[in-house]
């Protein structure tokens, strides 16, 4: 694409987003928002349109623009949806280890650990946070949490000796491919 039609364009994407902004009326927070979305794809396509994207492998700009839209989408949620901020806490918290996982996933590493430990490791991590979250936000009484704190860490003690075998006797429960 030549220089003058590069221009050309982004003189007619200005104009558009000042008419928008201008005599459309809307909430200001949705301004926002539209303005943001419009600007990181322009700038994702004046860099495709001049090739910089072009000397980066295609993962990579697949990764980061993954890694931008899911950032986008958190700071959307937790500036412009009213909720109660101990659900934005755990929708965080959530949406950071699904994050940290998948670039594990994608960058190999998971791959050096059998499929068998990386998914025993991920029900931990899972069963513990679901038990932090009640723990901590469903309100009953102290008593009836310690009886499911007791329960809970005795159910996984039993299914951590019988995935590895030092109990024969349980029905088996798989994590995973068996």
């Amino acid at each position: 694409m030549d220089l003058i039609s590069l221009v050309v364009v982004l003189i007619v994407v200005g104009v558009l987003l000042w008419l928008v902004n201008s005599y459309i009326p809307m909430e200001a927070r949705i301004k926002q928002i539209l303005n943001i979305v419009v600007i990181i794809m322009v700038i994702l396509w004046v860099l495709n349109a001049v090739g910089v994207l072009g000397m980066f492998p295609r993962a990579l700009v697949s990764v980061v623009v993954a890694l931008v839209v899911v950032g986008l989408l958190l700071w959307l949620v937790n500036t412009y949806i009213p909720m109660e901020g101990r659900i934005k806490q755990i929708l965080n918290l959530v949406v950071i280890i699904a994050v940290i996982l998948w670039l594990l996933s994608v960058f190999g590493v998971l791959s050096v650990f059998p499929q068998a430990l990386v998914s025993l490791v991920v029900a931990l991590v899972v069963v513990g946070l679901l038990l932090w979250v009640v723990n901590s936000y469903i309100p009953m009484d102290a008593r009836v949490k310690q009886i499911l704190n007791v329960v809970v860490i005795i159910a996984v003690i039993l299914w951590l000796l019988s995935a590895f075998g030092v109990l024969s006797g349980l029905p088996r429960i798989h994590v995973g491919n068996p």
